[in-house]
């Protein structure tokens, strides 16, 4: 399955399953929760997730493509996020946003129509009445389903996803509560062409919750191959938390804004960096040119 069907293929399970965000102010109590994500044999990434009344900390160790750590922080309180780089001690931030106030702003546009080869998503999720203890927190354990079966013609291909997990209850994480939403959001990502999109139809069987995973098995079948992904937890803690660790350090620079926009964290926001930045995008655009000349 290509990529823009994997796209399809979580919007829809959004979509169906669970919710548009909508801003809270959450008073977590101090909670670490440590989990480790491999595939096969071969180590994916290790987040570390923090919370702390009204605010979160998330750290990420990745070794594929390349090694590299990432450390998001929320302030719900403040309604302001920060994404860090410890190696270059420069930051980005920006404002966390309300989806139903985003979209009440949005201007409305019209979904393609989906007349191409019809392709049956079936979504099912099941709780198995099992319950487990973490600390103060009770997980549940709940297995999902999410079976793609094209019909003649249709560009996403057949596939099987199967999700067997224990799940928490983090009412308020990332400053977000849920609400249901219908699948036509996810109508503008079928794949086709233009005039000719594959006509999704989504059958939801087990509607049981989810959460937040404490472990989880994930095999992923197409092309009749096999991939599995399994999510363990290496540390889980309800010890009080330094304040200091949602705070952004004083030491940290603002990053550096690119001239198409975005940032750069490997560099501070200076104006020699800039006027670099802007140089590097000039002579590259002038080499483009006269190469179009000769």
């Amino acid at each position: 399955m290509g990529p823009s069907a994997i796209s399809l293929l979580s919007l829809i399970v959004l979509a169906v399953s669970a919710s548009l965000p909508r801003f809270v102010v959450p008073n977590f109590a101090d909670l670490m929760i440590k989990t480790r994500r491999t595939t096969g044999d071969r180590f994916l990434n290790v987040e570390t997730l923090y919370l702390k009344g009204s605010r979160q900390r998330r750290e990420m160790i990745t070794e594929r493509p390349s090694s590299a750590k990432f450390i998001n922080l929320r302030q719900c309180d403040r309604r302001r996020g920060y994404s860090l780089s410890e190696t270059a001690k420069t930051y980005e931030d920006f404002p966390i946003e309300d989806w139903n106030e985003r979209i009440k702003r949005a201007r409305p546009s019209p979904q393609p129509e989906m007349s191409g080869a019809e392709v049956i998503v079936t979504v099912d999720s099941v709780d198995t009445g099992e319950r487990r203890q973490f600390g103060s927190f009770e997980a549940r354990h709940v297995k999902s389903t999410t079976k793609v079966e094209p019909g003649p013609g249709a560009v996403m291909e057949a596939s099987l996803k199967e999700v067997d997990g224990w799940y928490i209850d983090l009412p308020g994480l990332g400053c977000q509560e849920s609400r249901g939403i219908g699948v036509g959001l996810a109508s503008s990502w079928v794949p086709g062409t233009p005039r000719k999109r594959d006509h999704v139809v989504v059958k939801q069987l087990g509607r049981s919750p989810r959460g937040f995973p404490i472990e989880e098995t994930t095999r992923d079948t197409q092309r009749n191959l096999t991939s599995i992904s399994t999510l363990e937890l290496l540390e889980f803690s309800e010890v009080p938390l330094d304040d200091s660790l949602f705070e952004l350090p004083s030491d940290y620079r603002p990053a550096l804004r690119t001239p198409y926009g975005g940032h750069d964290m490997t560099k501070p926001d200076t104006l020699a960096n800039r006027l670099r930045a802007y140089w590097d995008v000039w002579t590259t655009s002038a080499r483009r040119w006269f190469r179009s000349l000769g």
